[in-house]
């Protein structure tokens, strides 16, 4: 009898370590985070209903307004009239990104969760996240600018209601950007990157942002993508693409032969370089270049003997 009692003693025990272990609270806050807290200074536009989209990309815009040299393209009322979808009673994800970009601003997905979230909070870039304050099956999207956090009462600090850098608690905000998929962007201005994303999404992210026309403004994002990356000649191509189509011609010229300086065979650049010079007249240049290139990828062969046949053929015209 005393045996079994002491065996009941001692799985109650191991229950209670298990109980207490299992309920202990769990820091969440990654170890990327450099301070036990931060708060951003992001101007405060009040969410106006269905307007909460027009309304994070006014507090982004300004805020990097009061940091630096940016300069927003759109007003506020030109936001609401960009975002707004009356059917919808909101803004979808693709109008706020679009609204976004045109006000001037490079649209960077967040991704990688809470440490990506903390990561670009850290280094002072507040980012919009899309929230649902309601249920799965009736849901009540948000969108919200977070703008801070504390690690030592578990909070994050949000322009999420009628009130400038409310407290959220973390399980709360967690439980809501759950239940919208946790997404969420990172507004940037042009000469600023995020730090959370890997160089193929930023390229991907700067990419989109000059295909709305916004070349000169890419030019700066390219720039700086290549300051972080000197040696990728994605980046460089891509700059060297949009000198191109700026009319930047010697730029563009000197950021071809430097990925050609990187990367002897790449084909792409050789071809590049060599419509360049074509377009300059400089076509024994360009024959040069063109004659010792060559790729494996039927496509790309089939673009560099277009532009072969295309400056023997002006070579023929000269010779007349």
């Amino acid at each position: 009898m005393a045996l079994t009692r002491t065996f009941f003693v001692y799985l109650l025990a191991l229950g209670t370590l298990f109980f207490i272990s299992a309920c202990a609270p769990k820091n969440p806050f990654p170890e990327v985070s450099s301070s036990a807290s931060s708060k951003l200074f992001v101007p405060f536009v009040a969410p106006r209903s269905e307007l909460c989209a027009s309304s994070s990309i006014e507090m982004l815009a300004l805020y990097w307004q009061s940091k630096n040299s940016f300069t927003p393209a759109l007003d506020l009322h030109e936001l609401d009239a960009r975002t707004l979808i009356p059917a919808k009673g909101g803004t979808l994800q693709i109008e706020l990104s679009a609204a976004a970009r045109a006000d001037g601003l490079v649209v960077y997905p967040l991704q990688g969760g809470f440490e990506a979230l903390i990561a670009e909070l850290s280094a002072d870039h507040p980012v919009v996240v899309l929230l649902n304050r309601g249920f799965s099956w009736y849901p009540l999207w948000h969108y919200a600018p977070i703008v801070g956090y504390e690690t030592q009462t578990q909070q994050i600090m949000t322009h999420y209601a009628d009130t400038p850098d409310e407290m959220l608690s973390l399980h709360t905000f967690l439980s809501m950007w759950e239940r919208a998929d946790r997404w969420g962007v990172i507004l940037l201005p042009p000469y600023e990157l995020p730090v959370s994303l890997a160089k193929e999404q930023v390229l991907r992210s700067i990419y989109d942002f000059e295909s709305t026309g916004k070349r000169e403004e890419a030019i700066v994002s390219y720039k700086t993508a290549h300051l972080r990356w000197p040696y990728d000649t994605n980046i460089l191509f891509a700059l060297a693409n949009a000198y191109y189509k700026t009319q930047r011609l010697d730029e563009a010229e000197k950021t071809y032969r430097l990925i050609l300086a990187l990367d002897a065979k790449n084909p792409l650049a050789s071809n590049n370089l060599a419509d360049l010079l074509t377009s300059q007249s400089r076509l024994a240049e360009a024959l040069e270049i063109i004659e010792k290139t060559s790729s494996d990828d039927i496509n790309i062969q089939k673009i560099l003997n277009a532009t072969r046949k295309e400056i023997l053929f002006l070579l023929g015209l000269r010779k007349q």
